[in-house]
């Protein structure tokens, strides 16, 4: 897999909490990613777009406000992007999208 998550599961309390989770660029290509939930209400993540060096990590921040257990997901959608390109957004608009990386987030 061209991007990882590791852990590669949440598993959260219900009654709210924080988690720091690392992506990993494991190709010889930079990437643009965009990071989607699908429960925006219930969780917030940072970054939400970026930037990732080939086989470089960044740390991932992922918050659950206090709402009743329920299983959602996270999406990390990547693009390979030429190195002079300043816009971590532009492939996502661009509809230029090349993966995703499916990650469960359980809260219990």
């Amino acid at each position: 897999m061209i991007i990882t998550i590791t852990p590669s599961i949440l598993s959260i309390s219900a009654s709210g909490g924080r988690a720091t989770h690392k992506i990993r660029n494991n190709g010889v290509s930079r990437l643009a990613f965009k990071i989607k939930t699908s429960n925006n209400q219930h969780y917030k993540v940072r970054p939400v777009y970026g930037f990732i060096e080939p086989n470089t990590e960044l740390p991932m921040e992922i918050v659950r406000s206090e709402a009743p257990p329920k299983e959602d997901r996270l999406v990390l959608q990547f693009a390979e992007i030429p190195p002079e390109e300043t816009n971590p957004q532009a492939p996502f608009q661009a509809a230029a999208i090349q993966g995703e990386v499916i990650m469960v987030l359980s809260a219990v």
